[in-house]
């Protein structure tokens, strides 16, 4: 997590790369800020409501988003929590998108996402769950979240940019 041009531009995006977010909302979710606080997680909140933070992952470090803003499906209201891997202008190559792919095939929580947004490829871990979520569900998505982000951007980029 050491490109912060690179994470300035990301949280100018934000509100744009997951387009399944309602924008009516945009002040932060006290439900959110509650639970974080709960957890003991220094965070940062967005102008839009998203709040952002650190998490250590054994010797490294993995950028989390949690959106204030939600969405709605029936009678669910759903809410994002996500993880960035790689911003590029270039698309990832066919191999690296075939093991994220695979990978989703493994995961009980959450997917691999790409998305194109400002000619930009973002490849985001997103865990889509209740937005009543309590402290301990809260806790383990953010730990989904973060290892699989982690784990995947040091196989696929040997690097710790997120």
């Amino acid at each position: 997590m050491r490109n912060r041009p690179t994470l300035f531009f990301l949280l100018f995006l934000s509100g744009l790369i997951i387009p399944q977010i309602s924008t009516a909302q945009s002040v932060k979710d006290e439900r959110v800020a509650s639970n974080l606080s709960k957890l003991n997680f220094k965070y940062d909140v967005k102008d839009d409501g998203t709040f952002l933070f650190t998490v250590p992952v054994g010797s490294r470090t993995q950028m989390v988003f949690v959106h204030s803003a939600t969405s709605q499906y029936d009678q669910m209201e759903i809410r994002e929590v996500f993880s960035v891997i790689y911003q590029s202008n270039q698309r990832p190559t066919d191999i690296q998108l075939a093991k994220l792919l695979t990978d989703n095939s493994q995961k009980k929580l959450g997917a691999w996402e790409m998305i194109i947004e400002g000619g930009q490829a973002f490849l985001v871990f997103t865990a889509k769950v209740p937005a009543d979520q309590n402290d301990a569900d809260l806790r383990s998505t953010i730990d989904i979240v973060a290892t699989s982000s982690d784990a995947m951007e040091q196989l696929l980029f040997s690097t710790d940019e997120w």
